[in-house]
């Protein structure tokens, strides 16, 4: 045990204790906890052993519909079943770009990577209406209105990249009359999947 001696100039701890015991091996053994399983399709269909309640299992077959969603193991009314719990992918993205502006249209589409906003196996069932695009400028000084152009899904020819172009139309609010925006602005954009 620590001895501590208090006087009226200072404190001084003398001593501290010889040993320490934790005991952790007393009480009735337990189930394990749950554990985390990956396989490739749903979880009805892989030949998994040893399961339990509430284990967790992910699926990571790249070409199934219900790529990289989780399931549970449950028991439902006395029977023992996968249920689905959700994806692991989110379907946002976001990005900041410098966009160049002529004459209040973007002077060039600005390029997505669509493997950056969904899982590869997505990417053939989706096509330009799949996304909401959303952005707003930064630091301008006056009203800036908008409007995005998402343009069909391409493939690039050197590099293999499916892209997703976009366009802008922009014009800026300056004393009392609208113009056609111009020079290299800030673009936050928020890209969904609908």
């Amino acid at each position: 045990m620590t001895e501590v001696f208090v006087s009226t100039d200072d404190v001084k701890v003398i001593g501290g204790t010889e040993t320490v015991n934790v005991e952790v091996d007393f009480g009735p053994q337990g189930d394990r906890g749950n554990l985390f399983l990956v396989g490739y399709g749903h979880p009805n269909s892989a030949n998994l052993t040893g399961i339990q309640t509430l284990d967790i299992y992910i699926n990571i077959e790249p070409n199934d519909e219900d790529y990289l969603n989780l399931y549970q193991y449950v028991d439902q009314s006395g029977t023992k079943t996968w249920t689905g719990i959700g994806p692991l992918t989110t379907d946002k993205f976001s990005s900041i770009r410098n966009v160049n502006f002529v004459d209040g249209q973007a002077s060039s589409n600005i390029e997505f990577k669509v493997l950056n906003i969904v899982p590869a196996g997505l990417i053939g069932a989706l096509t330009a209406s799949s996304f909401n695009i959303q952005c707003t400028f930064q630091n301008s000084e006056n009203p800036v209105a908008h409007s995005i152009i998402i343009n069909p899904i391409t493939v690039q020819v050197a590099t293999g990249d499916v892209t997703l172009p976009v366009g802008i139309n922009a014009a800026e609010f300056s004393g009392s009359v609208w113009a056609g925006l111009s020079g290299t602005h800030v673009v936050h954009f928020l890209i969904t999947v609908v």
